[in-house]
């Protein structure tokens, strides 16, 4: 029975493992993008906050802010990181 389990797995696991990867690289690749456009945001909300326009200037560096590497991209890593730990769950528990 332990057998059958370890083979009904082990594509469960290299599928996620490929998932996992793949993500990572994606993720690596969209934060360089956001950055750039964080940069183009937060300097145009910065110029909207010196026009007057308060309120929009701060939605603007919350919205810049939000496309750096703390925002999108870290909830998307600990988002990963959460799959990649139920990956080694399964490793953990199926394979001893």
């Amino acid at each position: 029975m332990k057998i059958l389990l370890k083979i009904l797995c082990a594509p469960v696991i290299a599928v996620l493992s490929v998932f996992v990867w793949l993500t990572a690289k994606l993720v690596q690749a969209s934060a360089v993008i956001l950055n750039f456009i964080a940069i183009a945001v937060g300097l145009g909300s910065l110029c909207i906050f010196v026009d007057g326009k308060t309120a929009q200037g701060i939605c603007g560096l919350i919205a810049a802010f939000l496309f750096t590497p703390f925002g999108l991209p870290m909830i998307s890593i600990m988002l990963l990181g959460q799959v990649q730990k139920f990956r080694y769950w399964i490793q953990d528990s199926v394979y001893g």
